[in-house]
C-alpha cells in the first residue's frame, strides 16, 4: 500500500511518540498516566479539542495486542467518486475500506 503524505506524517508522529517512550521511562510513565498533558509538552502545542487520548502499554512480549478502531459512521459521510468506487468494489484491491482521513484527523493539528 502506498501511503499519502498525510498518512506518512501521522505515522511519523506515532513513531516519535513510541521511540520516546522506549528510550525515556519517565516519558512513558507520564504518557500512561496523563497522555494529553504529556503530548502537549512533547509537541509544544495544544491538542485538538474534543478528543481524549487513551494510551495502553503493549510492550509485554508475552501478549499479542489487538486494537479495535472506531467504526466509521457511514450515514454521516459524503463519498466522493474515489470513495464511492471503493465502497462499490471498484478499486478495493481485495482490502477492506479504511477511512485514513478520519483516522489521522486527531493528529493533523499536532503535526503542522
Amino acid at each position: 500500500m502506498i501511503l499519502t503524505e498525510e498518512q506518512k506524517r501521522g505515522q511519523d508522529v506515532f513513531f516519535r511518540i513510541i521511540t520516546e517512550a522506549w528510550e525515556n521511562d519517565n516519558f512513558k510513565k507520564s504518557l500512561l498516566t496523563n497522555p494529553e498533558e504529556t503530548l502537549e509538552k512533547f509537541f509544544g502545542r495544544s491538542l485538538p479539542t474534543g478528543k481524549k487520548i487513551k494510551v495502553a502499554d503493549q510492550s509485554n512480549p508475552e501478549y499479542i495486542y489487538i486494537n479495535i478502531p472506531v467504526k466509521p459512521q457511514m450515514k454521516d459521510v459524503e463519498l466522493d467518486e474515489k470513495k464511492l468506487d471503493t465502497v462499490s468494489g471498484g478499486s478495493s484491491n481485495g482490502t477492506g475500506m479504511t477511512d485514513y482521513e478520519s483516522l489521522y484527523d486527531s493528529l493533523r493539528s499536532i503535526y503542522k
